[in-house]
């Protein structure tokens, strides 16, 4: 992900509207576009990124950059401090990826009389893949697998709100990056320069 991330921000250029301790307005875009473009503001206590990623909040130390620094996303922690996230799009997003994987967890504690029974509900299973796997959210998922039933051995899937079947956004990963790439262009600038923008 941080390479497509700096690949959509290569000609990204900061502009600092203002300055003043944690009182912090930044943005950055290419010259003439407002692909990828993005704002980080800052005010004691919080950080929000918006643009055209969308936008989060977080809230932790009076300084957020000092939360921020380093090279690593620590995305897990780092979402437990969010106050607010975009509407068209939160933190978390439903997985296929993570759905299919359970299903087949699932299958796999089942019983069976022969292994010929097990390759025919596997088959019953696999048939109705693409119904099973139609879901495109967690609820929908959840309400899919605990509605099917295989017809071959008559079991089902039990407990099934028990699996994980969400992971972080693309979005919400993209601005994490933003958000340490921003911090360190605004910490390359000399200091004499940021105490002239209060």
């Amino acid at each position: 992900m941080k390479a497509t991330f700096l690949k959509n921000i290569t000609n990204h250029q900061m502009t600092v509207h203002h300055a003043d301790g944690v009182f912090r307005h930044l943005s950055f875009r290419q010259s003439g576009s407002f692909t990828y473009h993005f704002n980080i503001t800052t005010w004691p206590g919080y950080l929000c990124i918006s643009g055209d990623m969308g936008s989060f909040v977080f809230a932790r130390l009076r300084d957020m950059f000092e939360f921020f620094r380093g090279e690593r996303i620590n995305s897990g922690y780092w979402a437990e401090k969010l106050t607010a996230h975009d509407r068209h799009g939160g933190h978390r997003t439903f997985s296929h990826d993570l759905y299919k994987a359970a299903l087949e967890h699932d299958f796999a504690q089942w019983t069976f009389g022969s292994d010929e029974d097990r390759a025919r509900s596997w088959e019953a299973i696999a048939d109705e893949w693409t119904g099973i796997l139609g879901a495109s959210t967690t609820n929908e998922a959840v309400r899919q697998a605990l509605d099917w039933k295989c017809h071959i051995s008559d079991q089902e899937f039990v407990d099934f709100w028990d699996h994980e079947l969400e992971e972080y956004s693309y979005q919400f990963i993209w601005s994490c990056h933003a958000i340490q790439w921003a911090i360190a262009r605004f910490d390359e600038l000399p200091t004499k320069i940021v105490e002239n923008m209060a």
